[in-house]
């Protein structure tokens, strides 16, 4: 995948829940999260990650990092939005079977397998080739590389 330097994490004690890490690979870190593809080629479907140690629900997060994570969110929505033009974006901080906090942003179409349900729960992963999951990961990465650039008004 794409990598750049990136700031430490907000709380060195962090690390991604061992499930998250099966099931998803790393785009690039933002700020605060650390961005990853979901491993299923049937939705694409991106989670943030706040690099925070011992956090489990949003209203666990202070508000003032909340606001910065909404802007990342903000970030990571247009981004999906620019690339798979979606009829809608669903997020999500579900956390029922993994409690470390993480957000769920998903690019929905109405011919997708899941439509109009939600997509959890419904059917089997289908983990990416190889390939497409390279490609995947490094065309967000690049534009969110792009949207998070010190003059870029994209998304402001």
């Amino acid at each position: 995948m794409t990598s750049s330097p990136q700031p430490s994490p907000p709380d060195q004690a962090w690390q991604i829940h061992p499930q998250l890490l099966a099931d998803s690979v790393p785009i690039i870190n933002l700020p605060l999260c650390a961005i990853r593809l979901l491993d299923d080629a049937r939705f694409p479907w991106v989670l943030l990650i706040p690099r925070l140690a011992a956090i489990t629900q949003w209203l666990d997060v202070p508000c003032k990092t909340q606001h910065e994570i909404l802007d990342e969110i903000q970030m990571v929505s247009a981004a999906i939005n620019t690339l798979f033009k979606p009829v809608k974006i669903n997020l999500a901080t579900i956390g029922n079977k993994v409690d470390q906090l993480h957000i769920h942003c998903v690019a929905r179409h109405t011919h997708d397998a899941a439509w109009p349900d939600v997509v959890w729960g419904h059917g089997t992963r289908h983990p990416y080739n190889s390939l497409q999951r390279l490609a995947r990961a490094n065309a967000i990465a690049a534009l969110l590389t792009s949207l998070s650039a010190p003059n870029s008004h994209a998304v402001r």
